[in-house]
């Protein structure tokens, strides 16, 4: 090792005394590493080890050194470095195997393995490299680096890691194999191919000052260590701060002073960054319109929403959840203008309600638990159904009147073959069901609103960005009066192309005033530019409609056709709903049916299975020319996150929608 580091030492004094009359750079550089492990083997040497075949992993690390550079020509460049870096890894691989459960009766049970070898290795080496100046000041680098490898040691171990509640070796110990040491046969010498990039910008008023960010890739021509496949290759991030030298010309060569005062040198005046903006308007099918206006027109919709009859309970739990006692005291204000959600988070103040006007309506209530982990058992089941009847009760409805039931799981469950849904399948079994001897009570419920379409629904904003001094800052923004919409910084060139969906903020919100898109950058000399490009804006409301008499339509939303989990068939109560429908119709109407689901299940299969529901309510409507689509899980109504928004958004929306005079 002492004669190895004698020869890094040598050769870097060579470096340093090079080319003496050049224009010549040195500098110190630091960055990060990213280590790629390349491996296939399944033990160390002679050391312990079950792994079947360690494959790969990857790290973080670091480097640091410095450099000194010789000129060789305008374009080409010499460059020595002395770096030390960092190449640790982790490579793990995962056993399936089973281990016997005695603790009730004799059973199998699936058991995991988890092996692991983290590897610190660090070596100091020399990289040779020419820099050739392609463009500005960016290089392009290629060269080797060989390195005298410093620290080589490793840690395994092999741990019991599932069953994570039982299971173990000896008395409570899960790690079987724990083992730290040196890797047996390390390389003492580590080679690697280099390539990257560099970019110099100059700093300070002399310009020989300069930073110079790099990307560079190495590639392994040498492994770990001999009698296994390991390899690392190294993807590293850093920064460079350097000096240029200007050497002072031969005591022979030097001329005398001219008698006169030379001119000073030209200014060169760098201008401020060079900006465009265009905004383009992008329809669904991809078409773009150059100059858009966007129309935002307002319709007036009554909406018949259903109740679920349903209050979802978190796990192990029977207290209310919050979001149903904030719906209760919305619904106590005001039941007309409550929104879809508001509407299914205040269902008992709304069933009370009804309740006290059909005195001789029977409240039935079933509570019921996912029957996984702790959410189990009639005990539990009990105490959410008694927690909503005495909801009831504090809201007005007579205890005589309400009958609690208690099962372990309700009579048609949501289930879920991918293991990933299945908390999602128990958040929707967590639940109190309510049903009543009068239908009337978990009836439909009439909502009034607005709905607001855009169109272009989608703004799609191109700029362009030439920075003379380089670029230190650009921002990319879109408002409408004093309300910003979007910002977002466009430093990076491949954010140059921006599409920005209108609908995704509250279009109440919006107004007639343009919308004014803006980039605005500065350079590093603290130069700004800024361009804008303006979109004109025509919004029509209802009342302007009505009182100028341009013509208006109405629509009627019917949300009334809600599905099992993934059912298509339609039960006796919606049929009677449909029967409501068909009377609402009127000539001229247009029918829309639009079919969606739930996040549970494929994005194809949820596709099908919101068409075929579609598509069979608009058979049993028997309208020939309604237009029918199948939305999936594309388009929620409902947010999916809640259990009782994916049992909303399991279902049919039919639209009526009929002129106005």
């Amino acid at each position: 090792m002492i004669r190895n580091s004698r020869q890094i030492v040598f050769i870097t004094l060579i470096l340093c005394t090079l080319s003496a009359h050049a224009q010549n750079e040195a500098g110190i550089i630091a960055g990060g590493a990213f280590n790629i492990h390349n491996a296939q083997f399944g033990k160390l040497g002679t050391y312990p080890s079950c792994c079947p075949e360690f494959t790969g992993g990857s790290g973080m690390g670091f480097y640091v050194g410095g450099w000194y550079g010789v000129q060789l020509n305008d374009r080409f460049r010499f460059l020595g470095r002395l770096t030390f870096s960092t190449e640790n890894g982790t490579m793990t691989d995962e056993e399936r195997s089973f281990v016997a459960d005695l603790r009730d009766t004799a059973k199998v049970i699936d058991a995991m393995f988890t092996h692991q070898i983290d590897a610190t290795l660090t070596s100091l080496g020399i990289e040779p490299l020419i820099a050739f100046r392609a463009v500005g000041g960016l290089d392009v680098l290629l060269g080797a680096r060989v390195g005298l490898t410093m620290t080589t040691t490793f840690h395994q171990t092999e741990t019991l890691t599932k069953p994570e509640d039982y299971g173990a070796y000896l008395g409570d110990d899960r790690v079987w194999v724990d083992t730290q040491a040196d890797i047996p046969g390390a390389s003492s010498i580590r080679a690697t191919i280099v390539t990257g990039l560099r970019y110099v910008l100059p700093i300070g008023r002399g310009r020989s000052t300069f930073l110079a960010p790099e990307l560079t890739y190495h590639f392994p021509l040498t492994g770990v260590a001999s009698g296994v496949s390991w390899s690392v290759s190294q993807l590293r991030f850093g920064i460079a701060l350097g000096w240029q030298f200007f050497p002072a010309p031969p005591v022979d060569s030097v001329v005398p002073p001219p008698a006169f005062v030379a001119p000073p040198p030209p200014v060169v005046i760098v201008p401020p960054p060079y900006l465009t903006i265009r905004a383009s308007g992008l329809m669904p099918d991809g078409t773009v319109i150059p100059n858009p206006v966007v129309h935002i027109e307002e319709t007036q919709v009554t909406t018949l929403h259903p109740l679920l009859g349903y209050v979802y309970f978190d796990n192990g739990s029977s207290e209310i959840p919050q979001r149903y006692i904030n719906g209760i005291a919305r619904a106590n204000a005001d039941t007309i203008g409550l929104t879809p959600l508001e509407a299914a988070h205040g269902e008992l103040a709304i069933i009370a309600q009804r309740a006290k006007a059909s005195p001789k309506a029977m409240i039935k209530i079933t509570g019921n638990t996912s029957g996984i982990g702790a959410d189990n058992g009639l005990p539990l089941a009990r105490s959410r159904a008694e927690g909503v009847s005495d909801k009831l009760v504090e809201l007005g409805v007579e205890r005589s009147r309400i009958s609690v039931n208690a099962r372990t799981s309700p009579l048609r469950p949501t289930k879920a073959n991918d293991p990933e849904m299945i908390e999602l399948a128990a958040e929707e079994n967590r639940r109190v069901e309510i049903s009543s001897s009068d239908p009337s009570l978990t009836g439909p419920v009439s909502l009034g609103s607005v709905d607001i379409s855009v169109d272009p629904a989608t703004l799609r904003l191109e700029t362009t960005i030439l920075a003379s001094g380089g670029l230190q800052s650009a921002t990319l923004s879109l408002r409408q009066g004093s309300r910003l919409l979007f910002e977002e910084d466009q430093q990076d060139a491949s954010k140059r192309r921006k599409d920005i969906q209108l609908l995704s903020g509250n279009p109440r919100e919006f107004t007639e005033s343009p919308l004014i898109a803006t980039i605005t950058a500065s350079d590093s000399l603290n130069k700004t530019a800024s361009s804008s490009d303006t979109i004109q804006v025509q919004q029509l409301t209802v009342s302007r409609k009505r009182v100028e008499q341009l013509g208006d339509t109405q629509i009627e939303r019917f949300e009334l056709v809600l599905f099992d989990f993934n059912d298509v068939s339609i039960n006796a109560e919606n049929t009677r709903l449909l029967d409501y429908v068909r009377s609402r119709m009127r000539t001229g109407t247009r029918v829309r049916v639009i079919g969606a689901t739930d996040i549970m299940g494929s994005e194809e299969y949820n596709r099908d299975l919101s068409l075929r529901r579609a598509r069979e309510v608009a058979r049993l409507l028997g309208v020939s020319d309604a237009t029918v689509e199948g939305y999936g899980e594309d388009r929620p109504t409902f947010p999916n996150d809640l259990p009782e928004g994916r049992a909303y958004n399991r279902t049919v929306v039919i639209e009526l929608v009929y002129p106005v005079r």
